[in-house]
């Protein structure tokens, strides 16, 4: 695999920029169903334009068009939730239409519906005037074409039912009247005619019948001889004869021939139509895809509105990278509710580029690939995100993903190859600043080679300047990312009691599959348990390993932190204790602050070599000398808070108590204590009307200064 990749480095920035980002989102998108969330929001559209425009939708496909989207749909939510939202009534597709006009003659109705988007263009212009505070749609209504024109001669050439009016063209008008009197004169006629038959007993009925375009009575067969015209019909029963009277005959073919003269004319005024229609058809497509872009921002502002979607922050920087706060997928909040889709929070790009996520099967490991793929594939469209404010995302070169193995059964390739080939699409694709999913790393064969050929991949996208987000069940995959620089393991929370997954990702901390523990729980017999544990005491090694070095790592974290906090809180009261010129009062806090502030630097930065040491070390040493190593560590530990500070510190957490109060640095406030558990060394603190829970190390044992409090 190693030779695969190093033979691909060649071709690396082969592709023009511009066409690998668009090949690399549209590859990423079918799995991510970003086709599916377009559709849903395409649900909310009034016009086919609207529709277009949001199945036009692409991430990456333009970075002006991308802003222009973005304030278009700002603006467009904030003017829902004000009501004065552009206008868009529900139409029939104007570019059908138009097209149409160049090859053949529209009829009435489709003059009618032209004329109905022509009275929306208006309506959008109109409110583009009264509503100059939405910059980006007042400009984009503003951008449609002055029609008036055209408006004004279809509403005088056509009435809503698709007649063409009298008004329309004079020798229409004059035509219509002319028929109508004929029409006129041969009912009266008729009348006469039907009057006298009836008398005479010729008529069956003396209300006159219609076939087609003439008018009939109906005459009794055997008295057929006896009636002047001619016969056009026959009941059933043949007792009776539909026929025209003679004298009518010829006023009938008048008006015949007056109707046929009308048509003609009306075909005429339509096809003059279709082509003056045809003849504006580039400023008639330019205010369809302005009335596109307007009715396309709505559409999303309803859809955010309804999922509660936000639009992120999109940074310009250096490095790629993304912070997701409370994300759901969309698509699985509009199944099960949002309230049963548990957030993802989550950053990558800041602390670390890789993350390498493990637990056991259907905990989610695969919906957090697809929530991170699809909100960043959203994000990088312009579209808003279902997360909530303070969600960002760097312009981001292109979105990969291999997740799932229906492409193997349609390619013939087993699981295996069916993975590797995605991959080696994917690194033939690949640029800097690309986010790439990997579902399974290395799985489908041999374990030992998979994981080597897994962690040759996550080399190679790292070297190359990738966002990598990987989920996994190989133990050495997981060590890896405690070995290399800027890499995390993460997992998802499982409930082992009752089996069930917390679908909460939690970053920092290594999973396990978890599979004894169910096993056990279901009832598996202790003899079978007995053996799987003693064949699986690599993988607990392992495990074991990563646990420590996760807690190691926590503890700095929390250390460093801590010891920030402190300098900031140091800088703070000198500034206040200056102000306050009490020099005795400032000089007293200060070397509080101060020695506090030592004494944490110090934790932290021993964590810090605790931490740096035992990767580097950990790994290569048999479980006999890293417990050792594990002890040395801890007699350290122990020697720190045999220090005058460390038993103080020792003594405050030893006099907590429940109902306690204790000042908390970064919330600059006392908080009420429910719970320590000293085991644990957490502490569950009342904030306002919400508990939390936090560690002893982000307490401290100094009450603040009066203006603290």
């Amino acid at each position: 695999m190693l030779g695969i990749l190093k033979s691909r480095d060649s071709s690396f920035m082969s592709s023009s920029p511009t066409e690998a980002s668009s090949e690399r989102f549209q590859t990423a998108q079918p799995v991510l169903d970003y086709e599916s969330v377009l559709a849903w929001i395409q649900e909310s559209a009034e016009t086919p334009a609207g529709q277009r425009c949001l199945a036009a939708t692409k991430p990456w496909d333009g970075r002006a068009q991308v802003e222009a989207r973005r304030r278009r749909g700002k603006e467009a939510k904030a003017a829902c939730k004000a009501q004065q939202e552009p206008p868009a009534v529900r139409c029939r597709d104007l570019q059908a239409m138009i097209q149409a006009a160049g090859k053949r003659v529209l009829d009435g109705l489709e003059l009618v519906a032209v004329g109905d988007v022509l009275e929306c263009f208006a309506s959008l212009r109109a409110w583009a005037r009264r509503h100059p505070q939405y910059r980006s749609l007042s400009e984009c209504a503003a951008a449609i074409p002055d029609f008036e024109e055209l408006r004004s001669g279809l509403r005088n050439t056509v009435d809503s039912r698709g007649k063409v009016l009298d008004e329309a063209d004079p020798e229409l008008a004059r035509l219509r009247r002319e028929r109508r009197k004929q029409e006129s004169l041969r009912e009266r006629r008729l009348e006469e005619l039907a009057d006298r038959w009836h008398k005479r007993g010729l008529l069956r009925q003396r209300r006159p019948v219609h076939r087609g375009e003439r008018l009939l009575l109906a005459v009794r067969s055997t008295h057929q001889g006896r009636a002047q015209g001619v016969v056009h019909d026959r009941s059933q029963s043949g007792d009776t004869v539909f026929m025209e009277p003679g004298p009518l005959v010829a006023l009938s073919n008048a008006i015949a021939d007056c109707r046929l003269r009308e048509q003609q004319k009306v075909h005429e005024i339509l096809r003059i139509w279709s082509q003056a229609l045809w003849g504006r058809r580039e400023d008639l497509f330019t205010g369809e895809s302005r009335l596109g872009e307007l009715d396309a921002a709505v559409a999303t502002a309803r859809w955010s509105q309804a999922v509660d979607a936000v639009y992120p922050e999109i940074e310009d920087r250096e490095n790629a990278g993304f912070e997701i706060r409370q994300g759901r997928h969309p698509l699985l909040q509009k199944q099960l509710g949002r309230e049963q889709v548990v957030p993802l929070t989550l950053h990558l790009g800041q602390a670390f580029e890789l993350l390498v996520v493990t637990g056991p099967n259907t905990g989610g490991k695969t919906v957090v690939l697809k929530t991170v793929g699809l909100l960043a594939l959203m994000a990088c469209a312009g579209l808003p995100i279902s997360a909530e404010e303070g969600s960002a995302f760097s312009w981001l070169d292109g979105v990969e993903a291999d997740i799932g193995d229906a492409q193997s059964l349609e390619n013939n390739l087993s699981t295996f190859s069916g993975h590797l080939h995605n991959i080696l699409g994917i690194l033939d694709r690949l640029t800097p600043g690309t986010l790439v999913l990997l579902d399974e790393l290395g799985t489908g064969t041999d374990p030992e080679e998979g994981a080597a050929l897994g962690q040759a991949v996550l080399e190679t996208l790292q070297s190359r300047g990738a966002l990598v987000l990987a989920t996994t069940h190989l133990g050495a995959l997981k060590l890896y990312s405690t070995q290399v620089a800027r890499a995390e393991n993460a997992s998802m929370e499982f409930d082992p009691r009752s089996l069930a997954p917390k679908f909460r990702l939690l970053v920092g901390v290594p999973g396990a599959s978890h599979a004894l523990e169910v096993a056990e729980r279901m009832g598996l017999e202790s003899e079978i348990l007995a053996k799987a544990r003693s064949l699986s005491r690599s993988d607990q090694r392992t495990e074991s390993l990563l646990a420590d070095i996760s807690r190691v790592r926590r503890e700095a974290e929390i250390m460093r932190e801590r010891a920030r906090q402190d300098e900031a809180e140091v800088r703070e009261t000198a500034r206040r204790i200056e102000a306050s010129k009490d020099q005795a009062e400032a000089e007293r806090l200060l070397r509080r602050h101060e020695a506090e502030a030592a004494y944490r630097q110090l934790q932290a930065e021993l964590e810090q070599v605790f931490q740096q040491e035992g990767q580097r070390l950990a790994g290569r040493l048999a479980p006999r000398e890293r417990q050792d190593l594990l002890a040395l560590l801890e007699d350290a530990r122990r020697r720190l808070q045999g220090h005058e500070l460390g038993r103080r510190w020792q003594a405050f957490l030893s006099g907590i108590r429940k109902n306690d109060w204790v000042y908390v640095p970064k919330y600059k406030e006392k908080l009420k204590v429910l719970k320590f558990d000293k085991k644990r060394q957490r502490v569950k603190l009342r904030h306002g009307h919400m508990e939390l829970e936090l560690s002893v190390h982000e307490i401290s044992w100094l009450q603040p200064p009066s203006a603290d409090v």
